[in-house]
């Protein structure tokens, strides 16, 4: 359906930043800020206009390189976490996981990128509303906040899921 249709949005140098409705990616296209570099098959119309709705655009400039980093989302936490409990190690699926708040909302911890973990259901019952230290338990590796997300191969199965676009497989393989 065209209306829930995704663009995925690369930056100047071809790196993927995310997905922008395909309303926005043709007001961009129009404005002169981004480049189509892969379209779908469905068309928009207006009286005198037939385009193609892009399904991959480039920003023209550099503007976008890494402004705000990664936007913080249950989704990007579970990729830059590479789909792995930050507890026990155990692989968790994209629609199963829990997210645990290293410092409990509880005790003041907040939902940001350094507060939060992919968890697995069991190891996020056995902490609970407790620290770290409480819970007798350690982090594999400490909740930073990405720049990247360097594990786009991992998500790929994410987009697939959703439906992937055949030509985003390139700039998302890369």
């Amino acid at each position: 359906m065209v209306t829930s249709m995704k663009v995925l949005a690369l930056s100047s140098n071809y790196e993927p930043l995310g997905t922008i409705p395909w309303q926005k990616a043709v007001n961009l296209l129009f404005l002169d800020k981004v480049m189509a570099v892969g379209e779908y098959d469905e068309e928009i119309h207006s009286p005198n206009l037939c385009i193609k709705i892009p399904s991959v655009v480039v920003y023209k400039n550099n503007k976008w390189r890494k402004i705000n980093s990664v936007r913080f989302s249950r989704n990007n936490v579970w990729i830059r976490d590479e789909g792995k409990c930050q507890y026990c190690g155990v692989n968790v699926h994209i629609k199963s996981f829990t997210l645990d708040h290293v410092n409990p909302k509880s005790a003041g911890g907040k939902s940001i990128w350094t507060n939060v973990v992919t968890c697995c259901y069991s190891c996020n019952q056995k902490k609970g509303d407790k620290t770290l230290k409480q819970a007798g338990m350690k982090l594999l590796k400490a909740a930073v906040k990405p720049l990247s997300l360097p594990f786009i191969q991992t998500a790929e199965s994410y987009y697939t899921e959703r439906g992937l676009h055949p030509t985003w497989q390139f700039w998302l393989e890369r």
